[in-house]
Order: structure tokens, then C-alpha cells, then sequence
């Protein structure tokens, strides 16, 4: 009897308010995996990780797109834009430092004979 008495006591859900408690937390989950995804975003920006960055804003505007969702459609590519040119940026600056350190072995190599 004691088992009995244990287990009215522990909350369980009950099979019409589960369905419920879903429904609403659909709309709170899809508000916060956007922003967990933009804040894994913005984490990876800041690890100058742009690529990365760059592939999931990717994806996040084809999600974006196939949902109809045109208003987070826009600020993805908007936000898009910006991190492809950091991309860029963070190309061209390895391509000076390649050079750089190229030309020095050159130059020691040029001495040395």
C-alpha cells in the first residue's frame, strides 16, 4: 500500500494537457533554436570562425525561405552580406601574410648565395 500511496502523489501529466504544453512551447522552442542558432552565430564570428558563420547563416536562409518567413529571410542575408565580407578580409589578410613570409625566404635565400 505504501507503493500505491507514492506514486498519486507524483505529478503526472495527463495525456490532454501534454498536448497543449507542446503546442505552446512549439512557437517558444522555434523563438529560442533561432536564437541559440544566432547566438552560435555570433560565438563563431567572434572565434573569427567565419566560414563556419557563413555556412549556417546559409542554411538558416534556406530555412527562412522554405518557411515563407521573409522578415528573418532579410536580416539573415543582410547579416550574410557582412560576414562574407569578413570572410574576404580575413582571405586577403592570410594571402598578404603568405606572401610576406614567402619573400622573406626569398630574400635569405637570395643572400645566402
Amino acid at each position: 500500500m505504501a507503493a500505491r500511496k507514492t506514486k498519486p502523489e507524483e505529478p503526472a501529466p495527463t495525456p490532454v494537457e501534454a498536448p497543449r504544453g507542446r503546442k505552446r512551447k512549439t512557437g517558444a522552442s522555434d523563438e529560442t533554436a533561432a536564437v541559440d542558432i544566432m547566438s552560435q552565430c555570433v560565438s563563431l564570428c567572434q572565434e573569427q570562425r567565419w566560414r563556419e558563420a557563413l555556412l549556417l547563416l546559409r542554411r538558416m536562409c534556406e530555412k527562412a525561405q522554405k518557411e515563407g518567413n521573409a522578415d528573418l529571410y532579410v536580416s539573415l542575408t543582410g547579416a550574410q552580406q557582412k560576414i562574407e565580407y569578413s570572410l574576404r578580409r580575413q582571405m586577403a589578410a592570410n594571402l598578404v601574410a603568405a606572401a610576406r613570409e614567402l619573400l622573406a625566404k626569398e630574400y635569405l635565400l637570395d643572400v645566402g648565395q
